[in-house]
């Protein structure tokens, strides 16, 4: 009951993905994210397979090794749903037969969308077709490619959480936010995003090079 979107900048090479779900804390249960790597583990989730896919592919960089590396560690693999996305090759997908409908993957140039229990058939080609069309940052594309799937069908039952994760340089994260539980998560994820993205690069200085960083109050607009 889960749908979920990961998207490359060819500009950048920065790699990432969003997802979204009916229950509670998404992002503490589907997607990892490592160097050149997008993993999804999502229906009846394990989030343990996260770190068998990234390892195999760390180990062979070959998607199709890492995702039969997961399914094979799967237990009941009927019940997963499963993907990969690198920053090189084509997108990857397995989504066992006891996931409910509407359900799949979908991949694009440079994106991989994946979903089960989605409200219509056009949920998938909607993201992939958002995602690859938009313009601005991969995180403004991942966000722009859920709404689509949101207004396309979505899930047969309310969301109640979202979350959007971006690896950038030096193993930092650019974008690693989550909106736990909500009515409304999609657009609160957008609400944190618009807070986060100004002060993104300063967070980022104050790990790389803490004696030139502004502080935490400069920041964040408070009195010093």
């Amino acid at each position: 009951m889960t749908f979920s979107l990961a998207g490359r900048c060819t500009q950048t090479g920065r790699i990432g993905f969003a997802v979204a779900t009916s229950s509670v804390c998404v992002g503490a249960r589907v997607g990892a994210i490592a160097d050149g790597c997008v993993v999804f583990s999502q229906a009846r989730t394990d989030p343990r397979l996260h770190a068998v896919g990234i390892t195999a592919w760390q180990r062979t960089q070959d998607a199709a090794k890492a995702l039969t590396a997961m399914r094979e560690a799967a237990t009941s693999p009927h019940w997963r749903q499963l993907g990969i996305l690198t920053s090189k090759g084509v997108p990857l997908h397995y989504t066992g037969a006891s996931c409910l409908d509407h359900c799949g993957g979908l991949e694009g140039a440079n994106s991989l969308a994946l979903g089960n229990f989605l409200g219509s058939a056009d949920v998938l080609p909607e993201m992939v077709r958002a995602f690859e069309e938009a313009t601005g940052s991969l995180e403004e594309r991942l966000q722009i490619g859920m709404l689509a799937g949101e207004a396309a069908g979505s899930e047969r039952e309310p969301l109640q959480s979202a979350a959007l994760k971006v690896l950038g340089a030096e193993g930092l994260m650019d974008a690693d936010i989550r909106v736990d539980f909500s009515t409304d998560p999609l657009k609160d994820l957008g609400v944190l995003w618009a807070d986060w993205a100004p002060k993104a690069a300063a967070y980022r200085l104050r790990a790389i090079d803490p004696d030139s960083a502004p502080s935490s109050a400069e920041v964040e607009g408070r009195p010093a």
